[in-house]
């Protein structure tokens, strides 16, 4: 029987593939492009920051590793799919190492994030069941922005085709 942890796990996986899919759909070029609207981030920022923000979530805060991150820094990144992908595997392989067997009542563990990562104010604790369900709803909202973001930059490349 699957635990609570692993379903996470498994939903964090899907996000995971699902942006590298979208990121698959544009050409290399465009990674690096930033949109044409103010305020917004290029898909390899983007997509830096979803994975940044996953396994410190998870990996650090759940699976209490020591992991460093400059999160200002993912708003300023550039690179390759190669490197996204290689990133995202390892990271999808490290969360599945660390939740697929953690038992359902570490989820009650209480963490204790920076103040600067604390995605709200909690009158109570935050524990891992808090970390994971923060992954999962930053991964899908980033995973939304690339998904959107590779559309508009889509768009783009026809309107200046036609």
């Amino acid at each position: 029987m699957a635990n609570e942890a692993s379903h996470v796990a498994s939903l964090l996986d899907y996000i995971g593939r699902e942006a590298l899919q979208q990121l698959r759909s544009v050409p290399e070029a465009l990674l690096n492009q930033p949109l044409t609207l103010p305020e917004t981030n290029t898909l390899f920022a983007l997509a830096t920051h979803l994975v940044g923000a996953g396994e410190f979530w998870v990996l650090v805060m759940a699976g209490e590793r020591m992991i460093p991150r400059d999160r200002l820094a993912e708003f300023y990144a550039t690179g390759t799919l190669a490197e996204l992908v290689a990133r995202y595997e390892r990271w999808i392989a490290d969360v599945h190492k660390v939740l697929d067997s953690l038992p359902d009542e570490a989820m009650e563990r209480v963490v204790n994030p920076p103040a600067t990562f604390q995605p709200r104010k909690l009158d109570q604790p935050m524990t891992v069941r808090d970390c994971l369900l923060h992954a999962v709803e930053h991964s899908a909202l980033h995973q939304g922005h690339i998904q959107l973001t590779c559309q508009l930059l889509r768009h783009q490349g026809s309107s200046l085709a036609g």
